[in-house]
């Protein structure tokens, strides 16, 4: 038997009017968190992300829709139904960490268990054994202010987990550290997310971020959600030019399409390319986007013949991990990223090739 969603978004709607008129921030939004499940809303500003996050918070009210956590309605536009943050069994992690400078850490982990109810007597060993789980036992006595960044960040973290609600939000937890620290206290929150199994719904812009961290992720564009499905689904298998775009990186192309079958043929300027992602409803003769990603364009071995194109390699950079490379072609700049040295020829032209499978195709516009 399927356990229910631990959060459920259904159509829903949020608009801002002002007096210079009304932004739609979440346009008929639909969304379903299953237990220990660790959901990602990424996005650019303005796209709804944070919104979204919010209104399951109770901290915005939406327009219209219906929000269920563990089953019971929190919101509801039809039924008047509208519950507030305190009472929604769950806990947040913000940004700014949200800490009360003059407490203690331990006093800190502290309130929201005083706040349900239980004594200090109750509340204390139930603070320090969530302060022993990100780290932080030692720490105890000591005052935010006397912490780092990220010291702070766990002391957010370790008073969201100690209520034991099992639901915990996180609006862009990390974006105020420097790079190490965030690789670090990622690792960290998935090992407690998978020891301690709460659902998660977590708020970020960054895509590296959102690709370590989540079980799925839901990109986010202008109030919708764009496509929603696991990592490796969402990166190799773009719904639409939207996603593939902001999802990684790539090299974006115009054509028009030669001829459908089992693969779609494109004349671009980068000559003529198979590709063997494409909608059903493509035609000949229709403008199309050709979108390739840099790791996969390889350098053409002797023999090769697929999507073969080649270009005079300008510069190259190396990045530690991994080394990118600028063609020049007759068609504009080309990007491929490849983790050894290459070579180009003699006169510096240089001959990649990219499989059909790793070319994605989409309409004009879409």
């Amino acid at each position: 038997m399927t356990a229910a969603p631990r959060v459920s978004v259904r159509n829903l709607t949020k608009v801002y009017r002002t007096r210079r008129g009304s932004h739609v921030a979440l346009d008929n939004v639909s969304l379903d968190i299953d237990p220990a499940e660790f959901v990602v809303l990424l996005g650019p500003s303005g796209c709804g992300k944070t919104t979204l996050l919010r209104c399951i918070a109770g901290l915005e009210e939406p327009d219209s829709g219906e929000i269920l956590i563990d089953g019971k309605v929190v919101f509801s536009s039809r039924d008047g139904i509208y519950v507030p943050p305190e009472k929604r069994n769950l806990s947040m992690v913000f940004q700014s960490y949200a800490l009360w400078p003059h407490l203690s850490v331990l006093e800190n982990v502290i309130y929201p268990i005083r706040n349900s109810g239980k004594s200090q007597r109750e509340a204390a060993p139930l603070a320090q054994e969530a302060l022993e789980k990100v780290g932080l036992g030692k720490f105890s006595a000591a005052y935010p202010g006397q912490l780092s960044g990220g010291q702070q960040q766990r002391v957010a973290l370790a008073r969201a987990i100690v209520s034991g609600d099992g639901l915990v939000l996180f609006d862009e937890p990390l974006s105020n550290l420097d790079a190490k620290v965030r690789e670090r206290l990622r690792l960290e929150l998935l090992s407690l997310q998978t020891q301690i199994g709460f659902a998660a719904v977590y708020v970020t812009h960054d895509q590296v971020e959102a690709l370590a961290l989540a079980d799925r992720i839901a990109v986010m564009d202008v109030g919708t959600v764009a496509q929603i499905g696991a990592p490796e689904q969402i990166y190799d298998h773009p719904a639409s030019r939207y996603v593939a775009d902001f999802v990684g990186s790539a090299n974006e192309l115009e054509g028009i399409v030669l001829s459908v079958g089992a693969k779609l043929l494109v004349k671009t300027a980068f000559g003529e390319i198979e590709s063997a992602n494409f909608p059903a409803s493509m035609s000949v003769g229709q403008k199309v986007a050709v979108m390739i990603r840099p790791e996969h364009c390889n350098v053409a071995a002797l023999g090769e013949s697929e999507n073969l194109i080649t270009g005079r390699l300008t510069r190259s950079l190396y990045l530690g991990a991994v080394r990118q490379h600028f063609l020049e072609t007759d068609g504009g700049e080309l990007l491929i990223t490849t983790q050894a040295p290459v070579t180009a020829d003699s006169d510096g032209t240089l001959t990649v090739t990219c499989a059909s499978h790793r070319v994605h195709v989409f309409a004009q516009g879409a």
